[in-house]
């Protein structure tokens, strides 16, 4: 099991990249260094190790393989893409091979936002970078709504603006859940197109933790 957030972060850049991101499904590589800061964090506050976690909308894993290293007991990943499904199972094998991981994960091809094909585990963790919501509107409040189906607390990433946060809050009562900011960030996104006109393009996106409240 990993000890030092550094140690981490070097397990985390084993991930692979999408191999043909699709613009409809915003499919972007969460930084490293991001995705350390919110794994460890989970972690100190004890919600990974021994613990159930959930990644919905997977990609190739870096949260996935991330609490397994931080001593996850179980680890789901959910994604609709079957490229990066393939691409992930191969690496779990590469890396159960060479003991970099000692367990196994499950890999669920299922569509977070139609029929999500996993019952409530409640006392678990869902730790997730969901759409932003940019090229499907409303994905990320779908994505949000499934984690608080599945588990009693959540980590998740999406772009900042004071209406969210509002409708945030207004889910966050309805579904019996309460949340905190963890941090606002500055999130990197590679573009892949012909069309784009940058090499990165930074979003402001906040990091939030959710627990259920009843």
């Amino acid at each position: 099991m990993v000890i030092r957030k550094k140690h981490l972060e070097r397990v985390l850049e084993l991930t692979p990249n999408f191999p043909n991101p699709k613009i409809e499904l915003e499919q972007y590589v969460t930084p490293s260094s991001i995705a350390a800061d919110i794994l460890w964090y989970a972690f100190m506050l004890g919600d990974i190790k021994d613990k159930v976690v959930v990644d919905l909308g997977c990609g190739t894993g870096r949260f996935s393989l991330g609490a397994l290293t931080l001593g996850a007991k179980y680890v789901i990943c959910v994604d609709i893409d079957y490229d990066v499904l393939n691409t992930l199972n191969s690496k779990v094998n590469e890396l159960l091979s060479n003991e970099i991981i000692v367990k196994p994960i499950d890999i669920l091809a299922s569509d977070v936002r139609e029929a999500l094909a996993l019952r409530s585990l409640t006392e678990c963790t869902v730790i997730m970078n969901p759409p932003f919501g940019v090229q499907s509107k409303g994905a990320d409040m779908d994505f949000l709504e499934a984690a608080m189906d599945i588990c009693s607390t959540i980590y998740s990433i999406h772009k900042y603006s004071e209406g969210l946060m509002q409708v945030i809050n207004n889910l966050c009562r309805v579904k019996g859940f309460k949340y905190h900011v963890i941090s606002h960030i500055d999130f990197p996104i590679r573009w892949f197109l012909p069309k784009h006109r940058k090499s990165i393009y930074y979003v402001k996106a906040v990091v939030i933790r959710l627990k259920r409240s009843r």
